[in-house]
């Protein structure tokens, strides 16, 4: 008799529940739906703003971009960066296009002209303007500023950005391709620092976990010297 009274005490308790949900449901029926049209509203923004409004964006940048980026294939860096008085220059993409996938890109090729031009500063400038969250030109403009550090005597800034670019690279797609580059620039700095230790981790993990890579050899090499 007490589990089943116990039973259906349950009962009326869930019941209970079920009408107070029903209850609140009924009175807050106006708010709930202006909340959920209000969510509504916001994708439906956040979409426009794609469509009518990033996407041309985009566009734009990218016609903008494909003499710049003819110009740096060809070593004409001067027109590149800076235009031919027709067509924009990477300068001007990065400035007026911010925001988008062309102005990224312009903002790393920027980087690599400064940067062999010896002009650090600059460059670092221009590879911390990389705004994309992607798996190759993300890493690639982290380990454009360690190559500056590098070049500029600062060991300790410039592992530290080998070791962000090695961890973005591990994480993405091109990880087998990419990621042993800048573990290996890591560990030589490492290896500057007099971290000899540290560098055969990074070492032994080019061995271990990119056998395929170029680098497998001088890595193995390398590793057991030290």
């Amino acid at each position: 008799m007490a589990n089943k009274k116990a039973t259906e005490e349950n009962i009326i308790n869930v019941d209970e529940v079920y009408t107070k949900t029903e209850q609140f449901v009924d009175k807050n029926r106006k708010p709930l739906t202006y909340g959920l049209s209000a969510v509504a509203i916001l994708v439906l923004v956040f979409a426009g703003y794609e469509y009518l409004i990033q996407a041309p964006a985009n566009a734009k940048a990218e016609n903008a971009m494909f003499q710049a980026e003819h110009y740096f294939s060809k070593d004409s860096i001067e027109l590149a960066q800076y235009g031919d008085g027709f067509s924009a220059g990477l300068e001007e993409i990065m400035n007026d296009h911010s925001g988008t996938y062309a102005a990224s890109r312009a903002a790393y090729l920027i980087g690599i002209a400064n940067r062999d031009a010896g002009l650090f500063e600059e460059a670092i400038e221009a590879f911390e303007e990389v705004s994309l969250n992607d798996d190759v030109i993300k890493p690639f403009a982290l380990a454009g500023i360690g190559d500056c550090y590098t070049d500029m005597g600062d060991y300790d800034s410039a592992e530290s950005y080998f070791d962000d670019a090695a961890s973005v690279a591990d994480n993405g797609l091109a990880a087998d391709a990419i990621a042993p580059n800048f573990h290996y620039k890591r560990a030589l700095v490492l290896i500057e620092l007099g971290r000899s230790g540290e560098a055969k981790d990074e070492l032994n993990h080019i061995v271990e976990n990119h056998p395929n890579s170029r680098l497998y050899k001088t890595a193995q090499a390398l590793g057991a010297s030290l």
